[in-house]
């Protein structure tokens, strides 16, 4: 039998299979971003692995991991994809030590075949197993949440907590995480050594580009040590974005 010679439309469909085969040299990695404000804890949070996308030659595949706590709320915002970073081990550590409002962050690049492949917040969690146990109290309490301004942090859900002797002032802030498809803007309040910027030494984590703006805080807010008004709680949340939309 003679070579079969290929049909127009059966050598279109042959080309196209080919384009989105893994080219020479060319790392297949995980592509996932997370954005979780509410009900999350160390044990019921999964970072859900459904999609793979073929990297530049030379790029590693990454992943990085925020996770927020202020009070008793925990947060995480998240991305994993390609990057052109050189590799480096797994690393963990905390960017804003507790006690009072705590930021950590785990990240990791890696040059094997979906390699980015964490799934859930173990590192986490040993990490907190060495944080102080034993706190003592101020007499200060200060507004708290972490969540989108028009949802986790509307003024029904912001609860009046009791600071940490050593972090005793009320801090608020805009922060707007961005890397690949993740686009995140939320608001993180709660107690803190100081009302100043929180990762002002941190334009990136990762490959996440960070912008922190300080909101104006009310003085009653600072002084008060009841419940937190609506109206007050309002008055807080009044500024919110501005700063995104200049």
């Amino acid at each position: 039998m003679g070579p079969q010679h290929l049909q127009p439309m059966q050598l279109l469909c042959l080309l196209g299979a080919i384009s989105f085969l893994p080219r020479a040299g060319a790392l297949l990695c995980y592509e996932a971003k997370a954005s979780l404000f509410r009900a999350v804890s160390f044990h019921n949070w999964n970072w859900l692995l459904m999609r793979s996308v073929v990297c530049k030659l030379r790029e590693g595949c990454e992943e990085t991991l925020v996770f927020i706590e202020t009070g008793k709320i925990k947060a995480v915002v998240g991305f994993k994809g390609c990057s052109p970073a050189i590799s480096y081990p797994p690393q963990v550590s905390y960017l804003v030590a507790p006690p009072g409002m705590s930021i950590a962050s785990y990240s990791h690049i890696c040059r094997t075949y979906l390699c980015n492949n964490l799934t859930n917040l173990e590192p986490f969690v040993k990490l907190k197993a060495n944080a102080p146990k034993s706190i003592t109290a101020s007499s200060h309490n200060c507004p708290t949440c972490v969540g989108r301004h028009d949802q986790e942090c509307l003024p029904t859900f912001v609860n009046a907590e009791t600071c940490p002797y050593s972090a005793p002032k009320c801090y608020s802030s805009t922060l707007q995480f961005r890397a690949g498809t993740l686009n995140t803007t939320f608001l993180l309040m709660g107690c803190a050594r100081e009302h100043q910027k929180l990762l002002g030494n941190f334009q990136h984590i990762g490959s996440i580009q960070v912008n922190e703006v300080l909101n104006i805080i009310d003085k009653s807010q600072v002084v008060g040590a009841g419940s937190i008004s609506q109206c007050s709680s309002w008055g807080i949340l009044s500024g919110l974005l501005l700063a995104f939309r200049n």
